[in-house]
Parts: structure tokens; sequence; C-alpha cells
């Protein structure tokens, strides 16, 4: 028997209804408000693990029932990104839009791979949703992977690439805040560009996956610049597929959460000037892969 064989077992906490044949999952027949047992701790990290993505409805919580959720899945820790923050419960950031401030991040991306030890995974839980559009796409990396040629992947593996934080906004975010470039060195200083095999093995599931996204990747190493250019437009597009995607419509009180290591994901900015707020908790692990 495959030591991921607990991956296929039918749950005994809840009942998991495929989002799409590939990627994601609704689970019904929890509470997330409660305190949830080792068993159905265990169960969350297995679904999750096996779907990439998994989705709850009509889940009311306090910030600190979320935060205590999430911790099912992995350590949380107060967050240190920019976005702000809920004042009682600093591990939550608030990821806001509204018609005064139409932030968007409307890219594909896996979030912070620019660090040696990314984040594992994520989760969200809607506060204020719009009439209509609003909408998060998450890929799956693992089934983008699959779908490659035999002698395409076996080369994709011999591959490594550089992510940095560089190659997006935060740079000149910083030097708006500090126009003597101070902050912006200290914060290249502390975070230098990092390197991840181009090919990944899930800790748990022991598939592979596709780590490269076009947020954060910049080259592979050993090749030309325009070949590198040229193979990673080719592997980015594998994202768009909607045989890799699943979309999922945002209702009050949705949760989602999501592998990090495993999918991409994306927020369609199609709302403004409506409003959209979610709560975001990062949970880690002290070794991603």
């Amino acid at each position: 028997m495959s030591s991921f064989a607990h991956l296929n077992l039918v749950y005994q906490s809840f009942v998991a209804e495929p989002y799409t044949p590939n990627i994601g999952a609704t689970l019904h027949g929890l509470d997330l408000s409660l305190p949830l047992s080792e068993l159905v701790q265990t169960e969350l990290k297995a679904a999750l693990a096996r779907y990439e993505v998994i989705f709850f409805r009509d889940q009311v919580l306090t910030p600190a029932q979320q935060v205590a959720f999430t911790r099912s899945f992995g350590q949380v820790n107060e967050v240190k990104a920019f976005f702000p923050r809920v004042e009682s419960q600093p591990e939550i950031e608030i990821v806001e839009s509204t018609a005064e401030r139409p932030a968007a991040n409307n890219n594909w991306h896996s979030d912070i791979t620019w660090q040696a030890n990314p984040p594992i995974g994520t989760s969200l839980y809607a506060q204020v949703i719009p009439d209509s559009g609003g909408d998060t796409v998450w890929a799956s990396m693992t089934t983008a992977y699959e779908g490659l040629p035999t002698d395409f992947k076996a080369y994709l593996e011999t591959l490594s690439a550089m992510h940095t934080w560089e190659v997006t906004g935060w740079t000149e975010y910083l030097l708006r805040q500090d126009a003597t470039g101070e902050q912006l060195q200290a914060a290249r200083a502390k975070y230098p560009p990092v390197t991840h095999p181009v090919v990944r093995v899930h800790p748990i599931t022991g598939k592979k996956i596709l780590y490269v996204n076009p947020t954060f990747t910049t080259h592979i190493h050993g090749l030309p610049r325009p070949q590198s250019d040229a193979l990673l437009a080719q592997l980015f597009g594998l994202i768009t597929a909607p045989e890799v995607q699943a979309r999922f419509c945002w209702q009050p009180n949705s949760v989602a959460v999501w592998d990090n290591r495993s999918t991409q994901h994306y927020a369609v900015a199609d709302f403004y000037p409506q409003h959209r707020k979610l709560h975001r908790v990062t949970f880690t692990a002290d070794q991603t892969f």
C-alpha cells in the first residue's frame, strides 16, 4: 500500500465534495467555530494536501476562531507584511478593496516564494462581498506538471530558478516610504533573491509540483536570458488552462484554505467600485519542503 493511501480514504469527520475533477473540494459537516479534535485536524490536513484548496460555506467565525481553526494546518504567527491587521488578532491581515482604495492582487502567484522557506498555506474568510465579481481562482501546479511530456518533465527536474520580490511593486513602495533608499537597501539585505528547484516534491502527497510563478520567478539558472524567458513564458502559460483551475465565487461567511506549495492563485479584479473585504491568516512549517 502506498504511504500516501490515507489521502484517498473516506473522511470520518466531514464529506468532501470535489469542486472540479483536478483541484478543489467543498467540505460539508463541520462548524469551524468549535474546537476541532485531533482526528478532524488530521483529516483536514489530508484533504488539503489531496485537493489543494478546500472551501467551506456558512461559517460564522470571530477573528480568534479563524486563527484557532487555521492552526489545524500549521504554525500561525503575527504577520509581518504591509497589510493592515485586525487589532485584537494581529495574526490576521485585512485584504480590502474599496472605491477609494481599489487595491488588486490580480496576478498569478504563490505567496512569498522569494523566501527560502515560504508559507505552506493560507486561510481566507469573507467579510464583505461584492454583489457580483471578486472571485478567486486557484491553479493546480501538480496537474500542470502531470500533463507535460515525459522527456520535458525530466529536463525540468534538472533546472533551478531565481525568485525575488524586487520585480514586484514593493521596490517602488519602499522608495515612496523612504526616498533616501535606506528602507529598500535594508529589505534587499534582509531578503536577497533565493533559488528553488523548478520541480519540487510535495512532502505529504509525494507528487511533483511545477514551482515557478510569474510574479516572483525571474529566470532559469544556466540558460541565456532569451531561452530562460521563453521557457518561463511556456510554463507560466500552463496556469491559464481552465482544466487546472478552480474559480471560487465568494459568499458571506465563506472560507477558503489553500496549499501554497501546490497551487497558485489570482484575485479577479472585476468588481470596482464595489467593496470587498477578507481576513487572511497565513500558516507555516519549520520546513516547507
